[in-house]
């Protein structure tokens, strides 16, 4: 089963009811999904613009076909709408990523309940979109709401409930908030540390994130003292590592962790 950070598996391992009708359509479906979605994920980290149109519309060919083989509402086909919206998101396509994150999240609202793992996720990527959106406060209490949620039903030291505190930490930087969003990742990451252990993903991705929030607090303090601007700078400061960011790190999808 593939690793990637897309692939059917984060949903699939955490489902108790996948119907496998279809079995053959479905693997084969499964093997498109995984190679597309870590496609959209390799070029949207290099900025690969034709590289991630590319992966997005063979996404798009895996979701019709997903819709036509094994139903709308399959837990496979869930997965693959929500990487799709993703990678519209990534390929700057705002409005059709969050309305279709949107919609898959009702699906999986309907299909699961709302506090099901996997539903959880596909909240945790509209709460993210929100904040690439520009709407930081949107984004704020969509964080909140996951993290009380992944907390109550994967408990504190789940790898997916400490991204959201750090994806929750960014978006209160985002909004305004910095010295919390700042006290806040910085608690999180003596947490990740003591229950992931340094060398996870997850460490490594709020330890970056934490670098980079103090960086742009020192460099808004040098400029204030020099007199250059009044207005603190967010953080990642431009809107491309931003948007690779919300998806690549905690805010975005990730692996199971069992």
């Amino acid at each position: 089963m593939s690793d990637s950070v897309f692939a059917g598996s984060p949903f699939l391992r955490e489902s108790a009811a996948v119907d496998h009708r279809a079995a053959g359509a479905r693997d084969e479906l499964r093997e498109r999904h995984d190679r597309a979605a870590t496609d959209v994920r390799t070029a949207g980290r290099a900025g690969d613009e034709d590289g991630l149109l590319d992966a997005t519309r063979r996404l798009e060919q895996v979701l019709a076909a997903a819709r036509r083989d094994l139903g709308p509402g399959d837990p496979d086909t869930l997965v693959v709408e929500g990487s799709l919206a993703v990678a519209y998101l990534l390929g700057d396509d705002e409005t059709r990523g969050l309305a279709l994150a949107a919609r898959n999240l009702t699906s999986r609202e309907e299909a699961l309940g709302p506090d099901h793992p996997a539903t959880l996720a596909a909240a945790d990527a509209v709460a993210a979109a929100h904040q690439l959106v520009g709407r930081p406060a949107e984004a704020v209490t969509r964080h909140e709401d996951v993290l009380i949620r992944r907390t109550r039903v994967l408990g504190e030291s789940h790898a997916c409930t400490i991204a959201s505190r750090a994806a929750l930490a960014v978006a209160r930087v985002d909004a305004g908030d910095r010295r919390d969003g700042a006290a806040l990742l910085s608690s999180t990451l003596d947490t990740a540390d003591q229950v992931l252990g340094a060398a996870h993903p997850v460490t490594a991705d709020v330890r970056a994130l934490l670098s980079e929030c103090l960086d742009a607090q020192r460099r808004a303090e040098l400029a204030a003292q020099a007199d250059m601007t009044s207005q603190l700078p967010r953080i990642p400061r431009r809107r491309e590592e931003g948007r690779r960011a919300l998806f690549d790190r905690p805010s975005g999808p990730l692996p199971v962790v069992s």
